[in-house]
């Protein structure tokens, strides 16, 4: 399986969660799976991630550089038809910094149209609902543990709820494990 893993910066304030990134970067490396970190190459208002006040703006692709395992390429410059699936990690910058963004809106409309796998964690089911509805996976999430995932088999969209349900990263590591097999199994699955 070959994934593009869509980061917003770097930190959870205005970014891409950093645990939640490099949780997936292990999984995605325990399945042999191989990923390109990608970011739009556009600057944005930033936070204090010490004070948890505004900030100087920050350029996405360079701050997504600094988790991006000296792989990050620009959004604008990667062939969607090369990758199998998506990875949205969570962090308040997926919502924030490409509300209006046209390059990530065609990037996760071309894997749900093409009905490519997605999946999120985290804050990265809202940005989902805003493409394909606020009930998205409203009900499955409301009892899912941080150790599990859910998934729209209809969208091919999955769901681990990461930080949103616990802060031991141990937990959201098996959750997303959990997420990624099953996302893998299904690509490998005759149709």
């Amino acid at each position: 399986m070959n994934c593009l893993v869509l980061l917003a910066g770097c930190g959870l304030g205005d970014g891409s969660c950093i645990e939640e990134v490099l949780l997936t970067y292990a999984v995605l490396d325990k399945y042999h799976c191989s990923y390109t970190p990608a970011a739009e190459n556009i600057s944005v208002p930033s936070i204090d991630h010490l004070t948890e006040q505004p900030g100087e703006p920050r350029n996405i692709l360079t701050e997504s550089a600094r988790i991006g395992r000296g792989q990050i390429q620009p959004l604008n410059s990667v062939i969607l038809d090369e990758y199998d699936a998506l990875i949205l990690p969570g962090g308040i910058g997926l919502l924030t910094n490409y509300r209006s963004s046209e390059a990530v809106r065609g990037c996760v409309e071309h894997f749900i149209l093409s009905k490519k796998p997605v999946g999120t964690m985290c804050a990265g089911i809202d940005f989902l609902r805003g493409f394909l509805g606020a009930a998205l996976l409203q009900a499955e999430e409301k009892e899912l543990a941080a150790t599990e995932f859910c998934c729209d088999q209809k969208r091919a969209v999955f769901y681990t709820p990461a930080f949103r349900q616990t802060k031991n990263c141990y937990h959201i590591l098996l959750g997303i494990d959990a997420m990624i097999c099953a996302m893998k199994q299904g690509l490998e699955q005759p149709v």
